[in-house]
């Protein structure tokens, strides 16, 4: 559960960061409801395209495990930020 919380975490810390705008809603208050809903559909289909899977109790490919760890959160950022474009939104 732990693997999937973080990924999760990272990204919430990373889109606060920057912001995300939508020009197709010129009103905050819908932009802001519509990304909300954007942002948890993003995360759910990030998540579920991109599992984390490597076994913990193999404790001698540590180093292994941490690479593979990063990669795939790397690869769930990009995946998260490709989602959020593809709907309209931009980082600024």
């Amino acid at each position: 559960m732990k693997k999937i919380l973080i990924p999760i975490a990272l990204l919430a810390i990373l889109s606060a960061c920057s912001s995300w705008h939508n020009d197709n809603y010129p009103h905050p208050a819908v932009a802001k409801s519509e990304f909300k809903k954007d942002r948890q559909e993003c995360e759910k289909r990030t998540t579920e395209k991109l599992q984390i899977g490597v076994k913990e109790s193999d404790r001698t490919l540590r180093r292994t495990r941490d690479n593979v760890n990063f990669s795939a959160n790397y690869n769930r950022a990009k995946e998260f930020d490709n989602c959020m474009k593809a709907r309209g939104w931009v980082e600024r």
